[in-house]
């Protein structure tokens, strides 16, 4: 009974660790990317790779340009990057199959190129091969240093083709140091360790350590086993191995790093300059571009509709024509009566305002000659007064003198 109770418990718990779970998974896959690049890094296959690019970059193709970080993110994504990259490969190889431009199908023709090659150009047993269209899921699921592989088998098969032969006999020249075949040696402590310089202005360019160690399971025989691993791929790289070389004890150490602060940190720091400008100037053209699309006024898209060649789609187009001009026309009549009428009902209103004022000014006229009237009336019995009264002092007079 207790045993059930726990597992009922566990039960009603799961849900919340999953989720603890799924958190640790993004955590990890994240983790994993990191730690898919070290690895790459470390492996001497990359660098063979980098520098078949950096070598046959303009024979493979002119408009291919990849920096080594998009190889390695390709690599480890399986993006289209990748896919592009081995197209352009497969191209240089005949016979060219056709569908290698359709989605994935590159996929089966690498296969079916590498098969026969496979014992001459690598070692080991060949991680993929032809399956009925299974090799595609099958490619997907590789880790990165097995593609990392089959690219490098690729890039070996690509220069044995006859096109690569007279790339290189035209682009060597004997006693040209500065041919772009030879990888250039910083230096090393003349025992096990050696220090390159390789890439271009497309590429990047890096700091690889050779280091060649006698296997101890084979003491006694002369097998050795060598590594090669990435110490610099950008300038605060470049500047930190230059520091820990130059306060190195070893006096050869110390030269290489001197080395590469006088000859190799300039080019990069001049990369790093031409890189930034082209970022800016990507920027600035977003910017542009951002400010002037809300200014632009672009006509609205028409529906068009699909085009009938019968009778009655013709009769009602034509029908449908004719009401909307009826409808319009009816609408300017509408508009011209409204217009007429407020221009009638102003004017209606100017001329009673006129008879108004006519009016009014009548009426004023009128109370003018009543005021004048009844003057005159006030004034003529005051004059009959007046006259009386002279006359009755004139005979008072005459009386008197009587």
């Amino acid at each position: 009974m207790v045993t059930l109770r726990q597992r009922k418990t566990v039960v009603t718990r799961e849900p919340e660790p999953k989720m603890e779970e799924e958190r640790l998974c993004e955590g990890l896959t994240i983790l994993s990317s990191d730690s898919a690049v070290k690895h790459l890094r470390g492996r001497w296959e990359l660098a063979s790779v980098l520098n078949f690019f950096n070598v046959f970059g303009p024979l493979v193709s002119e408009k291919l340009k990849l920096t080594a970080e998009e190889i390695e993110m390709g690599l480890i994504e399986s993006n289209t990057t990748n896919a592009q990259l081995h197209i352009a490969l497969l191209k240089g190889i005949p016979p060219v199959n056709k569908t290698l431009d359709d989605a994935n199908a590159w996929i089966t023709v690498l296969c079916k190129k590498l098969a026969p090659w496979w014992p001459c150009i690598a070692k080991g047993e060949i991680p993929i091969t032809a399956n009925k269209g299974e090799e595609i899921s099958e490619y997907q699921r590789l880790d990165p240093i097995n593609r990392l592989k089959i690219l490098k088998a690729l890039c070996e098969l690509r220069v044995q083709q006859d096109d690569a032969r007279t790339y290189i006999q035209e682009n060597t020249k004997e006693g040209d140091r500065d041919s772009c075949f030879r990888k250039r040696k910083l230096g090393g402590d003349g025992k096990k360790t050696s220090y390159w310089f390789d890439g271009n202005d497309i590429q990047g360019y890096r700091i690889y350590r050779e280091v060649n160690e006698i296997s101890k399971k084979n003491a006694g025989s002369d097998l050795s086993c060598l590594s090669w691993e990435t110490e610099a791929t950008n300038l605060d790289e470049f500047q930190r191995v230059a520091r820990e070389l130059s306060s190195s004890k070893a006096s050869s150490l110390a030269a290489i790093g001197g080395m590469i602060e006088t000859e190799a940190i300039p080019v990069v720091e001049k990369y790093h300059k031409k890189k930034e400008k082209a970022m800016k100037r990507k920027m600035k053209q977003e910017m542009v571009v951002n400010f002037s699309l809300p200014l632009r006024t672009t006509r609205s898209c028409r529906n068009r509709m699909p085009a009938t060649y019968t009778f009655d789609e013709y009769d009602k187009m034509i029908s449908d024509a004719v009401e909307e001009t009826e409808d319009t026309d009816g609408d300017e009549v509408e508009g011209r009566e409204q217009q007429s009428t407020s221009n009638d009902s102003s004017e209606g209103n100017k001329v009673k305002s006129t008879e108004d004022v006519g009016d009014e000014a009548l009426e004023i006229h009128n109370e003018d000659e009543k005021e004048n009237e009844k003057s005159k009336e006030d004034a003529e019995p005051k004059e009959e007064f007046g006259a009386k009264n002279r006359l009755r002092q004139r005979v008072t007079r005459n009386s008197a003198i009587c």
